[in-house]
């Protein structure tokens, strides 16, 4: 009778603890930031940063020098100039996804419109630009990619489309455009691509994008 009383003991603290590992560990309703925030909870936070001083910098700039927002921003720097840099960015009161563009270190910046393809359909139709990701190759040629996104006169989304504009002075203007992997409708949802190119010297796929 006691070793019966034993099992089931052993498996009532077992259920329970399972339970309580589940529940705490479980991430079905929590945000990927919930660990940390029950840690802290408990204990303190870790000493400061490492040993070297922060990093030094100048006043903000206004790279876009327009009056409504922008979102959504990313930034890239030329390999082959440090002091050119490259920008850009979602307008929020315009179609078009705009690009930024800086060769004195971040300094001052120039704007530029980026490439839109025609609406899909018929006048009433519409289309805009999204998700800026940019990304230099070893040579200085950069690739400014985004989604295009075309709305059908008030009947939802027509389609959505990959697109990566090419520009070879940094990004004073963008000629080329490729558009690809037309998804019609809501039909898998073109959303947040991000670009990359190979810049090893070495590398038999260097400057593939």
């Amino acid at each position: 009778m006691n070793r019966l009383l034993k099992i089931a003991l052993l498996a009532a603290t077992c259920t329970l603890f399972s339970s309580q590992t589940f529940s705490q560990n479980s991430t079905t309703h929590n945000p990927t930031w919930w660990a940390k925030y029950q840690y802290l909870l408990q204990h303190a936070t870790s000493p400061g940063g490492g040993p070297t001083s922060s990093l030094t910098v100048g006043t903000n700039v206004d790279a876009s020098n327009e009056c409504g927002p922008q979102s959504e921003t990313y930034i890239t720097l030329n390999p082959v100039s440090s002091k050119s840099l490259a920008a850009g960015s979602n307008e929020i009161f315009r179609d078009p996804m705009r690009g930024y563009f800086s060769t004195d270190n971040g300094s001052t910046w120039g704007g530029v419109d980026l490439p839109l393809p025609p609406p899909l359909q018929g006048a009433n139709d519409t289309r805009f630009g999204s998700d800026p990701s940019l990304v230099f190759d070893s040579r200085g040629n950069l690739f400014y990619s985004y989604i295009v996104v075309y709305f059908g006169g008030g009947n939802g989304i027509d389609g959505t489309q990959m697109a990566v504009a090419r520009s070879a002075d940094g990004g004073m203007s963008y000629p080329q455009l490729t558009l690809f992997a037309f998804q019609s409708g809501e039909n898998h949802f073109n959303d947040k691509p991000m670009i990359t190119s190979d810049t090893n010297p070495a590398s038999p796929f260097r400057d593939r994008v």
